[in-house]
């Protein structure tokens, strides 16, 4: 009798470390949060990241950063100057010299 519960619970366990086993390989290779997909989105993360560093070391050049964040027409000026921006009711020209 003290065998049957023995392997009874060897069942169970092994049945548990299969499922677990199983449950690990899906989520690696085919679930939606697979491995492969994740290092795309991390390396998208790092890439914007750096974009945000960049960016913000370009307007630092110019004006500081919370100059910019408090002062809205300091903002202003700095997008129309800098990144080329307009209202949406107004036509911008830009004259290149060569």
């Amino acid at each position: 009798m003290n065998k049957k519960i023995f392997q009874g619970k060897i069942f169970w366990l092994i049945l548990f470390g299969v499922t677990a086993l199983l449950f690990l390989f899906y989520m690696i290779f085919f679930s939606d949060n697979n491995l492969s997909k994740r290092r795309e989105l991390d390396k998208k993360i790092d890439n914007l990241e750096k974009s945000i560093t960049e960016t913000k070391n370009k307007i630092e050049n110019n004006y500081s950063y919370d100059q910019l964040k408090k002062d809205s027409s300091k903002l202003e000026q700095y997008g129309r100057e800098k990144l080329n921006m307009q209202k949406a009711d107004e036509d911008v020209f830009i004259v290149v010299y060569e």
